[in-house]
């Protein structure tokens, strides 16, 4: 939520005409006036599976709940999606019917369709969204995320899905202003929406779908730049997460955590698509959590659930990706635990997992997860060397960072490009500090000074006040080397003097 209430009170005024927050009972309502140069985007709406009610019904359905949501087209497209049952991995049967919805929604020009069916004799209606996502190589453990809602449609259904689709058009959004403006109403979204998403009763009644949108909005919140919702969208998912392994919903933090190390990975192999997907989202979760929390027990759960994730696609066949998406993340999730614990052996299997996932990484075919890969590992170096005791080796260090501004879009990847940015000019700087080399420190103040406009354009102020103070703590170490190095050479000028007179 960091920089939210600083954007909104310009957002309402950009995009509700100048009403006051009060003004607007729902932040996703339909507004008179569009921004400048807002764009629309289209999302298509599959016909569904029928079972006891007409699938054109259901699609009518979701296109007059969505009639009020402004910056998206809802055209009904006339086909229907279905899984292949001869796929060996179930895995691999929604991942293949998800790329097909895609390619559908392609030829019909839109940025995210929305298929699914009814499930009959049940009133529930289950879900997946297809979107520019199915072809983004991090994310490839959530194109089976399944979004399960009650029937009929009620209003917690289409505040889910405005959520998710302002998710969409958050990633879409290449401009600054038009990113900025979108993060400052998916805030006032996920505020809105949030005693909801939380109420373990409106799960019951509404559907999963309510927990996992909301869920999903603030992880991509988070990869903007924000991760203030982290926290909170972690805990939203922690019933889930326990019935997914046959736990009590109402178990808290402490014995979810103890449930899950005890439980080891019997039964992973059978985990269900929509549960792959649903410990993916929540393990995101909890790395981004880890990295503003000092509890030592949001960062194990992470490990614990990204083991488990690994083993269940470590041999299976066709999973390459998955396999190093898996790896990239337990690197993270290790290297965090082993900061808060002070456990160099840790630090040095977070080295270990991630220089696998970078080895499984195809820089060409792949390259945010190859640049994701190896800014986890330059980080890792960082943590091993210092808990380890043995220095750190800039040489050796500072190229997993570089290779990362290599690989990754400056303008597509603005906030991980910025991440980068920001890491190496740290690395510099502590080089420089150490070897008293202004050349070095002028060049990290300079990539601090990119990486600040990057993460500022990507919207993440607080990350771009930190290379701020980055570049003024260099400049003040250059004015004292710069010092030091005058006296010294003063005091030899003078001596030379007195010896010759």
């Amino acid at each position: 939520m960091a920089g939210f209430w600083s954007t909104l009170e310009l957002v309402f005024k950009a995009v509700f005409g100048g009403s006051s927050p009060e003004a607007a009972l729902d932040p996703l309502a339909t507004s008179s006036q569009q921004a400048p140069g807002d764009v629309l985007f289209i999302c298509g709406i599959a016909e569904f599976g029928v079972g006891g009610v007409e699938g054109s019904e259901i699609q009518s359905a979701i296109i007059k709940s969505l009639a009020d949501f402004s910056g998206f087209d809802f055209p009904a497209i006339s086909q229907h999606m279905a899984m292949s049952t001869d796929a060996v991995d179930p895995f691999h049967a929604v991942r293949d019917a998800q790329n097909w919805a895609w390619s559908a929604g392609l030829r019909h020009n839109c940025s995210a369709l929305f298929w699914g069916n009814e499930v009959a004799g049940q009133n529930r209606l289950d879900l997946w969204l297809a979107s520019k996502q199915n072809t983004y190589a991090p994310h490839e453990l959530f194109i089976s995320q399944k979004y399960g809602f009650s029937l009929p449609l009620g209003e917690d259904f289409s505040q889910s899905i405005k959520l998710l689709l302002l998710a969409v058009s958050l990633r879409l959004s290449n401009d600054p202003t038009r990113r900025n403006l979108v993060s400052a109403k998916l805030a006032k979204a996920l505020e809105y929406q949030q005693d909801r998403a939380r109420n373990l009763d409106t799960i019951d009644e509404s559907g999963d779908g309510v927990a996992l949108c909301f869920a999903t909005s603030a992880l991509a919140f988070a990869e903007n730049g924000d991760r203030g919702w982290c926290q909170l969208a972690s805990e939203v998912l922690e019933p889930l997460v326990a019935r997914c392994f046959g736990f009590d919903a109402c178990a808290d933090r402490d014995q979810l955590t103890m449930m899950i190390a005890g439980a080891g990975h019997a039964g992973v192999d059978q985990l269900l698509p929509e549960h792959i997907a649903l410990l993916a989202l929540y393990g995101h979760l909890l790395n981004w959590s880890a990295l503003g929390s000092s509890a030592s027990r949001v960062s194990l759960l992470a490990v614990e659930i990204w083991r488990i994730l690994h083993r269940r696609f470590e041999f299976a066949a066709g999973a390459s990706v998955a396999q190093a998406v898996c790896l990239t993340r337990l690197g993270e999730a290790c290297c965090a635990h082993a900061r808060e614990t002070k456990d160099a052996a840790l630090a040095a299997e977070a080295v270990n997992h991630l220089r696998g996932a970078l080895g499984a990484s195809d820089a060409k075919a792949y390259p945010v997860l190859y640049g994701l890969t190896a800014y986890h590992l330059g980080d890792a170096l960082i943590a091993h060397g210092e808990l380890a005791k043995t220095g750190l080796l800039y040489e050796s260090i500072i190229p997993f960072f570089q290779a990362t501004l290599k690989v990754c879009s400056r303008r597509e990847n603005p906030y991980l490009w910025g991440r980068a940015m920001f890491a190496l000019a740290t690395v510099q700087a502590m080089q420089g500090r150490d070897t008293r080399d202004v050349a070095i420190l002028r060049t990290a103040k300079m990539n601090f000074v990119q990486a600040q406009q990057n993460l500022e354009e990507a919207g993440a102020r607080s990350a771009a006040r930190t290379a701020m103070g980055g570049q003024m703590r260099i400049e003040t170490l250059i004015a004292d080397i710069t010092t030091k190095e005058m006296e010294a050479s003063s005091g030899v000028s003078s001596s030379t003097a007195k010896i010759a007179g």
